[in-house]
């Protein structure tokens, strides 16, 4: 395979339980033999960062499983209240595109008082097996808090791996961006929860999306999966029955982690064969 054609993993935002799933999901697809190869691309927003970063570490999918089954105590247990969800959709509303929805989300985040800004980055240390950049073709979504512009980091950037990925996961009014090259980083998934319209090459892509919220119409799954061309093969995981039921209405709720990912360790097996199908298919001469 040349470059573009390599294979693209798309690991979409979800919080806690979005970590869990996605781990779950890897863990059951690598059962039944389908695994993240050494020439792979991981494209990691939010929840995704993490799991990207961890997958990149070398850490064996099944290590990383239990360590999510065994539970997440230094996860926070409480997600964002109902006034501040209501304050970052009303500074969505009549948006003009991603960036101007970004740079009004931006404001919110860069003024919000934060009560201990650095738990957040306690909890990206404790996350990841590994704090240093591998040779797997990592990318990490971040957005620029005051610009409202995307921005994608790899190792080549010198950005430290825990400030990236803390970046990614820097939920407005949860936590407090994250300085990057002087500028203020948010959430990746201020521009999409996935992120699936950035996937580069032309190569096969697994998309695991545990959230299909959008912030505005350029965020939505179908738009973002028509971006990439009707020739590119993409095969798009969600939460089945078994995995929204174990996964709740909390998606920072860490008690429910060690059910979740086991519903998902059993949606991934379940799920093997069309990945399998998609990635061989797609590297057919």
């Amino acid at each position: 395979m040349t470059n573009d054609a390599c294979p693209v993993w798309v690991l979409g935002g979800g919080g806690v339980a979005g970590i869990a799933w996605e781990v779950g999901l890897l863990a059951g697809l690598a059962d039944e033999g389908v695994t993240v190869t050494p020439d792979a691309v991981l494209l990691g927003t939010s929840a995704g960062a993490v799991v990207g970063a961890q997958v990149a570490s070398g850490t064996p999918v099944a290590e990383l499983y239990e360590r999510q089954h065994q539970g997440v105590a230094h996860e926070t247990a409480t997600g964002l209240g109902f006034s501040d969800l209501l304050r970052l959709a009303r500074a969505q509303l009549f948006t003009r595109g991603p960036e101007h929805a970004a740079r009004r989300i931006g404001r919110l985040a860069l003024a919000a008082t934060i009560h201990d800004p650095s738990q957040h980055r306690r909890i990206a240390e404790a996350r990841l097996p590994d704090h240093t950049w591998k040779e797997a073709d990592l990318r990490i979504v971040t957005v620029d808090a005051e610009s409202g512009r995307s921005r994608i980091i790899t190792r080549h950037d010198g950005v430290p791996l825990v400030d990236a990925v803390a970046a990614s996961c820097a939920m407005p009014l949860s936590a407090a961006p994250v300085s990057i090259d002087g500028h203020r980083h948010m959430d990746g998934g201020m521009r999409s929860t996935l992120n699936l319209d950035l996937a580069p090459g032309n190569g096969p892509v697994v998309a695991l999306a545990p959230s299909t919220a959008a912030i505005g119409p350029w965020a939505r799954i179908g738009r973002q999966r028509a971006a990439l061309g009707s020739d590119r093969r993409v095969e798009l995981l969600l939460p089945d029955r078994a995995s929204r039921r174990a996964r709740g209405r909390n998606v920072m709720d860490r008690s429910v982690v060690p059910a979740l990912v086991a519903a998902a360790r059993d949606q991934g097996r379940h799920e093997a064969s069309r990945v399998a199908a998609a990635l061989s298919a797609a590297s057919l001469p």
